[in-house]
């Protein structure tokens, strides 16, 4: 029984947490009507620094619990920061939103290899100890717990709060929310905060508690499968909770099939298979809330609207 929930922390558990914060995060943001694609790259960066913070707080702060706090906190914080500037850029620019999204992709991962490599510089001239999250039970129960949560004050800002109808507001049609004088890019501006606060966390607890280290190319893909949750899941931050249960159990127990003489090419490609199977399945289901639906503004450019 202790190896079964030794085995469930370490992965399953683990797993959910990062997808479901790091889609909810993206539920945030896409619902302002800006199309996230540079996800991907902005989750690798949220790793990388995860790791570089943990190895100066760690070198900075005796106590394990503080550096590793901290360091969760400054990932957060710097990724707000960053997603920030990208949903400025979203709003005022005569460029598409796919162009800048893919842009900060790549800008992404070139930075996750230059943060994660300046920490690896770092640990090899000071030589710390450096602090990660222990895995275990009372841990997985702490972060499960504040995961869910941070679910709930998800669902509350957006639904239940003035912040929450303006950024839906601004999703659904930017041209007339700022004819009746809101300032749309100020909007985004906080969805990008709140949303890139959600994604950081979930790079951060990637890092320093479902692998314990970093490599290169860390991170790669995941931000896509955490995409791919925040679409299955409406981009409505239960349902993207309960979503996630059935991507992250995907990504844990499919490539356990080359076990049974599955090629490993097949079984390694398993979740992503199941997590297109799984969108396309969503995508055609007959949406009759409007709770639900995608934001009418979602992927078009406000400046060129403007000039209409």
């Amino acid at each position: 029984m202790n190896e079964f929930l030794d085995w469930f922390v370490r992965t399953l558990a683990s797993a959910y947490v990062v997808y479901t914060l790091v889609g909810v995060g993206n539920a945030i943001i896409e619902r302002s009507g800006v199309l996230n694609l540079g996800i991907d790259g902005l989750f690798m960066l949220s790793a990388s620094l995860a790791y570089t913070y943990a190895i100066q707080m760690s070198s900075l702060i005796q106590t394990g619990f503080l550096a590793v706090g901290i360091s969760l906190l400054l990932t957060a914080a710097t990724t707000a920061l960053l997603y920030s500037l990208f949903m400025v850029l979203n709003t005022v620019l005569p460029i598409s939103q796919g162009a800048i999204g893919l842009s900060f992709m790549f800008v992404g991962y070139g930075l996750a290899a230059i943060v994660g490599n300046i920490g690896r510089l770092i640990f090899s001239l000071q030589r710390v100890r450096i602090e990660y999250i222990s895995i275990t039970h009372v841990s997985a129960v702490f972060i499960y717990l504040t995961t869910i949560l941070a679910v709930l004050l998800a669902y509350l800002l957006l639904y239940k709060y003035k912040l929450g109808v303006l950024i839906r507001a601004v999703g659904e049609d930017p041209r007339l929310v700022s004819q009746i004088g809101v300032n749309v890019t100020y909007v985004r501006l906080l969805s990008g905060l709140l949303g890139g606060a959600f994604i950081g966390l979930g790079g951060a607890l990637f890092t320093l508690w479902r692998v314990g280290g970093w490599s290169q190319g860390q991170g790669l893909n995941h931000g896509w499968l955490a995409y791919a949750v925040s679409i299955a899941g409406w981009r409505f931050p239960p349902l993207v909770a309960l979503v996630s249960i059935f991507f992250s159990a995907a990504y844990v127990l499919l490539p356990h099939l080359q076990s049974l003489g599955m090629p490993i090419e097949v079984s390694t490609a398993a979740p992503y298979i199941t997590s297109i199977v799984l969108m396309v399945v969503v995508s055609t289901l007959h949406r009759k809330s409007r709770l639900l639906a995608d934001p009418k503004s979602l992927g078009r450019s406000f400046y060129r609207e403007e000039q209409v």
